[in-house]
C-alpha cells in the first residue's frame, strides 16, 4: 500500500488527517461503525426464522433479543423492553428487523458515496494543481525548444499522464479509504464475539484470497505472453502471401502450400495450448473460490453441531462476507499505487528540469537598439543533436532589413531565437551596441526584440485582448493603429463584433493568414527597436501575400527587422541576406549580387522555389 511522495501528494493516509479531508475521514470511520448493527440486524432476522416456532409464539424474538443483547455484553433483558417483547409477534418484529438493517445499510452506503466524493474533489483539486505547474513550466522550457518534443511531452503530461494519474488515485482511494477501517472494526468485532472461532474462519478466507489474487495475476501474465507467441506465429504466415510473383515464376506452389499449411498448424497448436491453459487456470481459481468460501462455512458449520450460538454464527458469517469484499477490494490498491506512482514520478521529473535560459543576478535594464547587434564566436548545439552553429561572427546595423537563411532551416532558426534569449549560445556572445543581453534583464530585452511565429495561434480572448494581450499601457486606438499598418484592421470589421469578437476555441478561428497579420500587429503595436518575423509555412492567398508586403514594408521603416522567411518576394525585398552553412556565414550580399556569385543561395532558391519541387518522381 505504499506509494511515492509524489503520489501521495495527490491522495494519501496521511492527508485524512489534514483539515480538507477531515469530513471524509469522519464519514468513513462512521460508516465502517454502522456496519456492525447491520449485520446485528440481519444475523437477528436469520436467527429469528430458524428459531421461531410454528404456532407463531413470541419466546424465539425474546431468545435473539437476548442472544443479541449478549454479543453486545449486556447481561440480561431490561423489564420494559422484556414486557414489550412479550406481546410482540414474531412477524411484525421480523419486518422492524429487516427495516432496521436496510436504514443502516442505506446510511453506511451513503457516507461511504460522500467520503469517496470529498476524496475525489481532493484528488481533482491537485490534479488541477498538477496541470498548472505543467503549464508553467512549459511556457518556461518551450521557447527552447527547436524540434518540438518539449512541448509534446508537455502536452503527453497535462492530457493523458494527468488523467491517467486522477484515474490511479481515484482508484486508489475508493478501495482503501473507505475498506481500512471497516476491516478493522470487522476483525476487532468478530475477536469480541468468539476470538477463536474468529480466527479459525477469518485466517483461511485471507490466505484464499491472497492466493486468489496472485494467481489471477499469473494468469494474466501466462495469458499476454501466450498472445505474444501467437501475434508472432501469424505474422510468420504474412511473408508466404508476398512470395506469389517467385513462387509462380519458379513453380514453386506446392511446396509453398506445405509450407504455409506447416505454419498454420502450428499456429493452430499455440492456440489450443492457449485455450487448455486458460481451462486449467479457470479451473484453479474456480477451485480456490470454493475452497476460500467453503472452508469457513465448513468451521463453522461444526462449531454449531458442537454447540456454538446460531446467532454469534450468523454474525460471524456476516462479518466474514464483509471482510472477503473489503480484501478483495483492496487486492489492485497496490497496482494502482505502483502505476500511480509511476505516473507522478514523471511529472515531478519533468517539473524539476531547469530551464536553459534564466535572468542573471544583478541584471539591469537593456537600452533598445541603436548601433548594432553582434554575434561573436557563437556555438549552439541541440541536446543529442548535430552542431547548428559553429563561431558564428556575424554584425547587424541598426535599420537593415535581413533576410536570414540556411539550407537546415533550424541554424537560421537558432540564431534568430536567441536575440531574445529563447536559447542561449553553448559559448559566445549576442551583443546589442556592445553590450552582452545576459547582462540585461529579460523584461527590457523582450520588450525590445520580438519574435512573431509563422505558427503563433490566437489567444481565447476578444481580437483586442489578442492585440494588446491585457496590457493596460496600450490604449485600444493604439491597437487600431496597429491593425491597420499590418491591413489587419479590415477583416477584424468585418467580424460581428469587431474588436470585442472572441477568438479561438470558444469563438471565431481565423484563417492563417489573418491570424499571421494579428500576430504582426501584436508586435507592431509595441513598436520593439529589433522584429524578428517567422512567415508562415502554410500557403497564403495572392491577396494576403500583397497586404504583407505592404506591411513589412510599413513596419520595416523604423527598426530593424530579421525575417525567417518562406517566400521569395520577401528574400528579394531585404536589404540583406545572410546564409549560413555549417554553423557558419557562407553567403552574405543582396538577392542579385548572391545569385550570380553563391552557389549556395542558387541551391537554397532552387530548393524552395523551381517550378517542379512539388513533382512527384518518376
Amino acid at each position: 500500500m505504499a506509494t511515492s511522495p509524489e503520489f501521495g501528494r495527490i491522495i494519501s493516509l496521511r492527508q485524512l488527517f489534514s483539515l480538507s479531508l477531515l469530513p471524509a475521514l469522519l464519514c468513513t470511520i462512521a460508516s465502517a461503525l454502522l456496519s456492525i448493527p447491520a449485520v446485528l440486524c440481519l444475523a437477528s432476522a436469520g436467527s429469528l426464522i430458524l428459531s421461531a416456532k410454528s404456532d407463531g409464539s413470541t419466546p424465539a424474538l425474546q431468545t435473539v433479543i437476548q442472544q443479541l443483547l449478549a454479543t453486545l455484553w449486556i447481561a440480561e433483558v431490561p423489564g420494559s423492553l422484556n414486557r414489550l417483547l412479550e406481546s410482540a409477534r414474531s412477524g411484525v418484529a421480523f419486518v422492524a428487523i429487516l427495516l432496521l438493517a436496510t436504514t443502516f445499510w442505506t446510511l453506511r452506503a451513503l457516507l461511504t458515496a460522500t467520503c469517496r466524493r470529498l476524496c475525489r474533489r481532493h484528488i481533482s483539486a491537485a490534479v488541477i494543481r498538477l496541470r498548472q505547474h505543467i503549464h508553467r513550466k512549459a511556457i518556461r522550457l518551450e521557447p527552447a525548444d527547436l524540434s518540438g518534443r518539449e512541448a509534446e511531452t508537455a502536452e503527453r503530461l497535462c492530457q493523458q499522464t494527468a488523467e491517467q494519474l486522477e484515474q490511479q488515485a481515484v482508484h486508489w482511494s475508493d478501495s482503501l479509504i473507505p475498506g481500512l477501517p471497516e476491516l478493522g472494526v470487522l476483525v476487532l468485532f468478530s475477536l469480541l464475539v468468539d476470538w477463536r472461532v474468529a480466527l479459525q474462519t477469518m485466517i483461511p478466507v485471507l490466505l484464499g484470497v491472497l492466493v486468489l489474487h496472485r494467481e489471477s495475476l499469473h494468469n494474466q501474465t501466462s495469458r499476454l505472453l501466450l498472445t505474444e507467441h501467437l501475434q508472432r506465429s501469424l505474422k510468420r504466415l504474412s511473408p508466404s502471401l508476398l512470395r506469389g510473383r517467385v513462387v509462380s515464376n519458379f513453380g514453386l506452389e506446392t511446396r509453398e502450400q506445405e509450407h504455409f499449411l506447416n505454419q498454420l498448424h502450428s499456429h493452430n497448436l499455440r492456440c489450443r495450448q492457449r485455450d487448455n491453459q486458460a481451462q486449467v487456470r479457470s479451473a484453479i481459481i474456480h477451485s480456490l473460490t470454493l475452497i476460500t468460501m467453503g472452508l469457513p462455512a465448513v468451521i463453522l458449520g461444526f462449531q454449531v453441531l458442537q454447540g456454538f450460538p446460531i446467532f454469534s454464527a450468523l454474525v460471524l458469517t456476516g462479518t466474514l462476507s464483509l471482510f472477503a469484499h473489503r480484501i478483495q477490494q483492496l487486492e489492485n490498491v497496490i497496482e494502482s499505487g505502483s502505476h500511480g506512482s509511476a505516473l507522478a514520478q514523471d511529472i515531478a521529473d519533468y517539473l524539476r528540469r531547469v530551464p536553459s535560459i534564466s535572468q542573471k543576478s544583478g541584471a539591469g535594464f537593456l537600452p533598445p537598439m541603436a548601433r548594432t547587434l553582434t554575434f561573436n564566436q557563437v556555438c549552439f548545439q541541440p541536446d543529442g543533436e548535430a552542431l547548428l552553429l559553429n563561431n558564428l561572427d556575424l554584425r547587424f546595423t541598426a535599420g537593415e532589413t535581413i533576410a536570414l537563411l540556411s539550407l537546415q532551416p533550424a541554424a537560421a532558426y537558432a540564431a534568430a531565437a536567441m536575440i531574445p534569449r529563447f536559447i542561449d549560445p553553448d559559448p559566445g556572445q549576442i551583443l546589442i551596441d556592445g553590450v552582452d543581453i545576459r547582462e540585461g534583464t529579460l523584461e527590457s530585452l523582450r520588450a525590445e526584440a520580438i519574435f512573431v511565429g509563422g505558427s503563433d495561434p490566437v489567444f481565447d480572448a476578444t481580437v483586442l485582448e489578442n492585440i494588446t494581450c491585457g496590457q493596460p499601457d496600450i490604449t485600444k486606438q493604439q491597437a487600431i493603429d496597429a491593425a491597420k499598418c499590418v491591413h489587419a484592421d479590415h477583416f477584424i470589421r468585418t467580424l460581428p463584433m469587431g474588436y470585442e469578437t472572441q477568438l479561438g476555441e470558444q469563438g471565431l478561428k481565423p484563417d492563417p493568414g489573418q491570424t499571421f497579420r494579428l500576430s504582426l500587429a501584436r508586435a507592431a503595436v509595441r513598436r520593439p527597436a529589433i522584429l524578428i518575423i517567422e512567415e508562415p509555412s502554410t500557403p497564403l492567398d495572392s491577396e494576403t501575400k500583397t497586404l504583407l508586403d505592404d506591411a513589412y514594408q510599413r513596419i520595416s521603416a523604423d527598426k530593424t527587422v530579421l525575417f525567417l522567411p518562406t517566400r521569395l518576394s520577401t528574400v528579394k525585398r531585404c536589404s540583406r541576406i545572410v546564409m549560413i552553412h555549417e554553423g557558419r556565414v557562407a553567403a552574405d550580399g543582396t538577392h542579385e549580387q548572391l545569385v550570380r556569385s553563391s552557389e549556395l543561395y542558387q541551391h537554397w532558391e532552387y530548393l524552395r522555389f523551381n517550378a517542379f519541387r512539388n513533382s512527384e518522381e518518376t
